[in-house]
């Protein structure tokens, strides 16, 4: 008699759980506590709220400028306002957006809510308002540029514009840019004319100082140089600015001949040699530049 096969199936081997990954785990704690310390001091800037802005009867931009507002209708503080009304955007950042992110952002919104209240007492300003609105603004995008930097933020409307970026691919600044009109807007209901435009005047102030900020205040340059004398250009550029260079190859458009192009980044500060050179070198040489607002990889100066 045939032995019957047996197929009923075996039980699988168990298999090794896998350790779960630790929350510290590949998280710099040097790192961190540098971050959280830039992000503490960059979070002072609220204290300008209290010594400029408020007494001047002055309007910020975003959620802050709306806990303003709020504030003449309602008897709550303004720092407490701002906190509740970021707690929805900040459950939108923790669904949404990077959880790293989220905990330096939650820590900058907590810490600035409470320095809000701590410095209520401070010394006011209300001379030249003109004065006011720049060195507030000023102030607040030193702060909230610090703070971008180190890769939180300070809630708000910033978060809002993120997370519409990722989702519709619009841009970061659309959301504040349409709220803020609009408290520009109620400034001038409120207060005159006169406010709103120095409200206007502040945010301006507070812009142009985080733009310095995140990007820095060395502007970079990516030069393209076409010459019969690459060589001799590439050489200088070594010697004098002690750069980088990448050749890039192609051919010239009339005279059919092949070409040797030069592709390098200078600084600001040292756009003025590299002119110099190509007069000195290649009076005929054709370059162009642009305006860089990020390099990545290696950008440091060669060894002289």
């Amino acid at each position: 008699m045939e032995a019957i096969e047996n197929t009923a199936e075996q039980p699988s081997a168990p298999q090794p759980k896998k350790p779960k990954k630790k929350l510290w785990e590949g998280i710099s704690f040097k790192a961190t506590a540098l971050d959280l310390l830039l992000i503490s001091i960059g979070s002072l800037w609220v204290c300008s709220l209290n010594i400029f802005v408020l007494p001047n009867n002055l309007l910020s931009g975003g959620i802050t400028g709306i806990a303003i507002i709020l504030n003449h209708y309602l008897p709550i503080s303004i720092a407490l306002m701002i906190f509740v009304l970021n707690i929805p955007i900040m459950i939108l950042a923790l669904i949404e957006l990077n959880k790293h992110f989220f905990f330096y952002t939650i820590y900058a919104i907590t810490l600035q809510t409470a320095l809000l209240e701590l410095t209520k007492n401070l010394p006011t300003y209300t001379g030249d308002i003109l004065l006011a609105c720049i060195f507030a603004g000023v102030i607040s995008g030193i702060g909230c540029g610090i703070i971008i930097r180190r890769r939180g933020s300070s809630g708000g409307l910033d978060i809002v514009g993120l997370v519409i970026k990722k989702k519709y691919s619009y841009s970061v600044g659309a959301a504040s840019l349409v709220v803020n009109c609009i408290i520009i807007g109620i400034s001038a209901l409120l207060f005159g004319l006169d406010i709103a435009l120095y409200t206007i005047l502040y945010l301006a102030a507070s812009n142009f100082a985080l733009d310095k900020i995140i990007e820095g205040l060395s502007k970079n340059y990516t030069a393209m140089i076409v010459s019969n004398e690459s060589e001799a250009i590439r050489n200088e550029i070594f010697k004098r600015i002690h750069r980088g260079i990448t050749y890039l190859y192609g051919e010239g458009g009339f005279s059919q001949e092949e070409k040797s192009v030069i592709f390098c980044v200078v600084n600001q500060f040292e756009l003025a040699t590299l002119k110099s050179i190509l007069q000195e070198v290649d009076s005929e040489a054709f370059m162009t530049l642009s305006e860089t607002t990020e390099v990545l990889g290696r950008f440091r100066k060669l060894n002289k």
